[in-house]
C-alpha cells in the first residue's frame, strides 16, 4: 500500500514540478506574442511581460525593457501578477509536500494525520497555482484574438499572434492542476482504502 502511495506522490510531484518549470520559463522568456512586419521576412517582434525584442533570423535580438509599468496594457500587468502569484504558490506547494511524501523520512508514522494534511495542502497549492496560471495566459489570449479579428483594423496591417511562451503558459498550468489534483485525491483512495480493512 505504501509503495503504491509512494508512486502515486511522486508522480503528482513530478507533473506539478514539469509544470512549475514550464510556468517559470514562460514568465521570464519575451515570447508571449510574435509579429512579422510582412515587409522584411528575415525580421520579427516578439513580446513578453518584461520586454519587446527585434529577432532575424540570423540569430541577432535586440530587446528593450519596458520603461513603466503605468503604461502597459492591461494583459501585460495582469500576466506579470498571476504568472508571479503563480510561481510563488508553487514554491509554497513544493516546501508543503514535499517532506510530508510517503517516500521521505521526514515524519514518522505516529504522524500520518500531519503527513495527511501536508499532502492535500501541497496539492491545493499546486491547483491554485495552475488555475491562475491558465486564467492568465487564456485572457492574454482571448484579448489577443479579439484584436486579431478586429474588422476595423485594415487587413494589410501585421497582427500579433500566439508565441511559444503561451503554449507553455497554458502546458505548465494543466501540469500544475494534474500533480495537484493527484496529491489530494491520493490521500484520500488511501483513507478509504485504510478503512475498508480496518476491522
Amino acid at each position: 500500500m505504501e509503495t503504491v502511495l509512494c508512486f502515486v506522490e511522486l508522480a503528482g510531484l513530478f507533473l506539478s514540478l514539469t509544470g512549475y518549470i514550464c510556468c517559470l520559463v514562460a514568465l521570464f522568456i519575451p515570447h508571449w506574442l510574435t509579429l512579422s512586419s510582412g515587409l522584411l521576412v528575415n525580421e520579427n517582434y516578439v513580446l513578453g511581460l518584461w520586454q519587446t525584442c527585434v529577432v532575424q533570423d540570423v540569430g541577432f535580438s535586440l530587446c528593450q525593457e519596458y520603461q513603466t509599468p503605468l503604461h502597459l496594457p492591461v494583459q501585460v500587468q495582469m500576466g506579470r501578477v498571476l504568472v508571479c502569484l503563480s510561481v510563488l504558490i508553487g514554491a509554497l506547494g513544493f516546501m508543503a509536500s514535499t517532506p510530508a511524501l510517503t517516500c521521505v523520512k521526514c515524519l514518522d508514522s505516529t504522524e500520518r494525520n500531519v503527513r495527511k494534511m501536508l499532502n492535500v495542502l501541497g496539492g491545493l497549492l499546486f491547483s491554485v497555482a495552475g488555475v491562475l496560471t491558465f486564467f492568465s495566459v487564456s485572457y492574454f489570449a482571448y484579448d489577443t484574438l479579439i484584436k486579431f479579428w478586429d474588422h476595423n483594423i485594415p487587413k494589410d496591417v501585421p497582427r500579433w499572434e500566439f508565441g511559444d511562451a503561451m503554449y507553455l503558459g497554458w502546458v505548465g498550468g494543466f501540469f500544475l492542476l494534474s500533480g495537484g489534483c493527484i496529491l489530494i485525491f491520493s490521500q484520500f483512495q488511501v483513507t478509504q482504502e485504510a478503512e475498508r480493512k480496518s476491522p
